[in-house]
């Protein structure tokens, strides 16, 4: 097979087609179905249908294994069946029941069997409308949401959804929703294999039970998968040392090739195999690997550079990385390769060879020795997605227009002090409730420190810019300039948004003329409102008494161009509005000044 296919064979819609005869299984539960039964596997991703097979070893309610005389006998039949591959139809069911099984020990199997079945499922969406409920609290935001990358790369991401896959937009929503609610509510920054297990898990349960799967799969790390940087690093040192241990040949050849290195081992610790295995092989191994975890995983990975001989090791052409892992796709994707046959591999019943891989403890001992090397050796980790947007108080009497779009307040999110990006948006001033006036906006604004104002733009007649301003005091009538340089001037437009921070200039510290113009930051007058200035007697951001006309020209420090656009120094207005911030903890208001000599209720 071609290496150029290789990646697109790995969910080649070709190979797995509906069935006209087999009705999609789903996850509605009419009122006469018995609670106890399993659930059935749904594609949420690729919206497939799935086959219902006949299997002997599992029933359609618990207990998980039948014919099991106890909790020993059940978890060994489990792991010989899951070898054999799983029935699809069983597969949501099981996964999640396995996992719930390993990551919760202490639990009688009893208990973790009933996490597949129908009576269960009500607290699982329960659990995942509350995830969703705790990240999106304005629903509109659910529609423009942003897939984090956990640490995989937002190209990858893009590579994984968009090409690797590809996942349809329907699929790559329920992704997306698993995987913010994975980042935001259960705490995880850095794990690249999530992003792959979570599209390989929607592949055969709704969005609720793949958030749930991978909850409980976080809960013993030592299991399933690394959750921070530090132990990513260290799982692949592990693999380094043990390819090392087992094969000096094949680790000489990849570790002059760089196939070694943490960013050479993408395809294993990044990507869980899905472009060295097709489809149907990584799903087998995913019913391996929910029921054993990590051992299964290492297993597979240094059985898989054993495909190529140590007699053909020299005569490679490896220039990279990359053509390393060419090389095991030429053994993996060619037709006579199947996980089942490999598995004889990966688990020898020769004794000897087969305590050449790491068991639970051993792995354990390792991954725990080389966190100190992951510690002294991984880079700075950069998180590149983009902010999670701020949130806003709504309310029926101060209705939000400016701030509603969710690109305004991701730009927000994004540019607002570290100390502030745990707070909300609330209205506390809007041109259509309070009136076209200074006076009105003086009154109510002068309470609260750190207000954003947000001003509709109308320029060329009529298209419309949002820009605004970030004051670090409150707006009252003052007869000189004031603030600091937390202030800052923005343009939050789709197409091309800035943030314009303020800078000191040390060059002309004593210019006292031009250092007083550059700390120009808060202007309020009677007649204008504006934020920074320049030479020329212009500001940053200048609005007329009235809210109808503004200006906006480079200023001193902010050194911003004219927020509405190149060109654009003058505008018309449209909708001015003023928000104060709101923690999310406590819900307090943020800089609010507090009256010291309200007397009333003594």
């Amino acid at each position: 097979m071609s290496l150029d296919v290789r990646v697109a064979g790995y969910l080649d819609h070709h190979k797995v087609k509906p069935s006209d005869n087999l009705k999609k299984p789903t996850m509605m539960m009419s009122e006469d179905e018995d609670k106890n039964k399993f659930v059935l596997s749904e594609d949420s991703i690729f919206d497939l249908d799935i086959p219902k097979v006949p299997c002997g070893w599992f029933g359609d309610s618990p207990p998980l294994i039948l014919g099991a005389k106890n909790d020993k006998q059940s978890l060994k039949r489990l792991k010989q069946k899951c070898h054999l591959s799983l029935p699809p139809h069983l597969r949501c069911a099981i996964w999640i029941s396995s996992v719930a099984r390993v990551a919760n020990p202490q639990l009688p199997i009893q208990e973790t069997d009933t996490y597949g079945t129908i009576g269960y499922k009500k607290s699982i969406e329960s659990k995942w409308e509350y995830a969703l409920n705790s990240v999106f609290t304005n629903p509109t935001d659910i529609d423009d949401a942003i897939a984090p990358d956990l640490g995989l790369t937002q190209q990858a991401l893009n590579q994984l959804l968009h090409h690797d896959y590809p996942v349809p937009e329907k699929g790559a929503k329920q992704l997306t929703l698993v995987l913010c609610a994975v980042q935001q509510v259960v705490g995880i920054e850095f794990s690249p294999l999530i992003p792959d297990i979570t599209c390989l898990l929607l592949t055969h349960m709704p969005a609720s039970y793949a958030y749930a799967t991978i909850r409980e799969m976080i809960n013993d790390t030592s299991q399933y998968m690394p959750v921070s940087q530090k132990e990513y690093y260290s799982w692949c040192k592990t693999y380094e040392f043990y390819v090392k241990k087992q094969s000096l040949a094949h680790y000489n050849v990849m570790e002059c090739c760089g196939a070694l290195k943490p960013e050479g081992l993408d395809p294993i610790f990044k990507r869980f195999f899905t472009s060295l295995l097709g489809r149907k092989d990584v799903l087998h191994f995913m019913d391996i690997y929910l029921v054993e975890g990590c051992k299964a995983f290492f297993r597979l990975a240094l059985s898989l550079i054993k495909l190529i001989p140590k007699s053909q090791l020299k005569s490679l052409n490896l220039t990279d990385s990359e053509s390393f892992w060419n090389e095991i796709r030429k053994k993996t994707f060619h037709p006579d390769f199947t996980l089942e046959k490999h598995l004889s591999s990966m688990y020898p019943k020769v004794g000897k060879i087969a305590k050449r891989y790491p068991n639970r403890r051993m792995l354990r001992r390792a991954l725990k020795y080389h966190e100190q090397w992951a510690a002294e050796n991984m880079p700075i980790y950069v998180d590149e997605t983009p902010p999670k947007p701020m949130g806003y108080i709504q309310s029926d009497d101060t209705p939000v227009t400016l701030a509603k779009p969710t690109i305004v307040r991701s730009c927000l999110a994004k540019w607002l002090p570290m100390s502030l990006k745990t707070t909300k948006l609330d209205l506390i001033y809007s041109t259509e409730i309070h009136g076209r006036s200074l006076t009105a906006f003086y009154n109510q604004c002068n309470r609260y420190k750190n207000t954003i104002v947000l001003v509709e733009a109308i320029v060329d007649g009529n298209k419309t810019v949002t820009i605004g301003m970030f004051a670090s005091h409150a707006w009252n009538i003052n007869p000189s300039s004031y603030g600091d340089g937390e202030c800052f001037l923005f343009r939050a437009s789709l197409e091309d948004p800035k943030c314009f921070n303020w800078k000191p200039d040390f060059s002309c510290i004593d210019d006292l003329q031009s250092q007083a113009i550059r700390e120009q930051f808060m202007v309020a007058k009677s007649a204008f409102l504006a934020m920074g200035a320049n030479s020329a007697g212009t500001n940053g951001i200048r609005l007329d008494q009235y809210f109808i006309h503004g200006e906006s020209h480079s200023a001193l420090g902010f050194d911003n161009e004219p927020l509405p656009g190149q060109g654009q120094n003058k505008f018309d207005i449209g909708v001015v509005e003023a928000y104060r911030l709101i923690r999310e903890v406590d819900g307090n208001a943020v800089g609010e000044e507090e009256k010291v000599w309200d007397l009333t209720g003594l």
